[in-house]
């Protein structure tokens, strides 16, 4: 028998699995930013050049905000400011564009509140422009309890005036 024989160290040792272990979780980090920033970069170019037409197309100056709204045709909406540094909104069509300054329409918090005093139990998920019919409006997306069941709904008011449009009701499940 051997006595003095000594026990060989582990391959892995504590330190060895915490390197390998922050190695593997610092790869899949840039991987899934690899993916991701892949996955958005056309959604990302897209809105670069609707900003840009924007700009272009409704005199801005700079540009705040834009989204991609589609209900009976897919449009894109920036907010910005024109040159004389008023909040201007530009509704971009595939062939046309409609510009219109802020303060030509009704103001979200405006028809939020004449919204809410016809309707003080609806619950609103969202309330954006949109534009419905070829003209500029409000969307307001919004639930109600009647009788237990859950109704979702979508208003539609005009940009200008905010006049009622109309309402569309989504089938309770």
């Amino acid at each position: 028998m051997r006595a003095n024989r000594r026990k060989r160290p582990p391959v892995m040792s504590a330190g060895r699995w915490i390197t390998l272990s922050a190695a593997l979780i610092i790869l899949i980090l840039v991987a899934l930013n690899w993916y991701y920033r892949s996955v958005q970069s056309p959604v990302w170019r897209e809105e670069q050049a609707a900003e840009a037409e924007a700009k272009d197309r409704g005199s801005l100056s700079s540009v705040d905000s834009s989204y991609h709204y589609v209900w009976d045709e897919p449009v894109w909406i920036v907010k910005g400011k024109d040159h004389n540094g008023d909040a201007t909104y530009v509704w971009l069509k595939q062939n046309e564009s409609i510009t219109l300054r802020a303060d030509e329409g009704l103001a979200k918090a405006d028809i939020k509140e004449r919204f809410l005093l016809g309707k003080p139990d609806a619950d609103i998920s969202h309330l954006k422009l949109g534009l419905f019919g070829g003209q500029p409006v409000w969307e307001i997306f919004y639930s109600r309890d009647q009788a237990g069941v859950t109704n979702h709904y979508y208003e539609f008011y005009r940009f200008r005036d905010g006049v009622f449009l109309i309402t569309y009701k989504l089938p309770a499940r």
